[in-house]
């Protein structure tokens, strides 16, 4: 298709479409049968050859697109799965985990009023007095050095 461009002075109206398009006047149309009968357009129009066939544009197949895309959505639920999988069994180790901790410090607890039970002075003072131990008033020390014993060991009784 080839464009003609006409120089026009101003004002001038055109006689034909300057895209090269066929004029838009047509004789009249004739059918069969009715008596009209159809003639061919005149001038340049037609004169031209029919347009080619246009080819189908040859289309790359589907087939690949989409199983590699059910591929990537297939492997993108495996992970979200597996990390599923994953989350679920550190919350089963961490709720495991918190409930040792608790029990460990209800034990430690139990163990600390227990040490408190055992420290108190009256039972030490019956634990002593079962062993056969005495009370006494002034402290008596051993010199580790010569082995006598420095204080009054009769103070202390009574």
């Amino acid at each position: 298709m080839s464009t003609t461009t006409e120089r026009r002075p101003r004002g001038q109206a055109r006689s034909r479409p300057a895209t090269g398009t066929p004029d838009r006047r047509r004789a009249p149309e004739r059918t069969r049968g009715s008596g009209t009968t159809r003639t061919a357009p005149s001038g340049p129009a037609a004169k031209r050859a029919p347009a080619p066939r246009r080819q189908p544009v040859p289309r790359a197949p589907r087939m690949p697109f989409v199983l590699l895309v059910l591929g990537l959505l297939g492997g993108a639920m495996i992970s979200l799965l597996a990390l599923r999988t994953v989350l679920i069994e550190d919350a089963f180790a961490i709720t495991r985990l918190e409930q040792d901790y608790r029990n460990l410090s209800h034990q430690q607890e139990a163990l600390q009023e227990q040490v408190v039970a055992l420290e108190a002075p009256d039972r030490i003072a019956s634990e002593a007095e079962a062993m056969g131990m005495e009370p006494g008033d002034a402290p008596l020390f051993i010199d580790l050095r010569t082995g006598t014993i420095d204080g009054d060991p009769e103070a202390g009784t009574p």
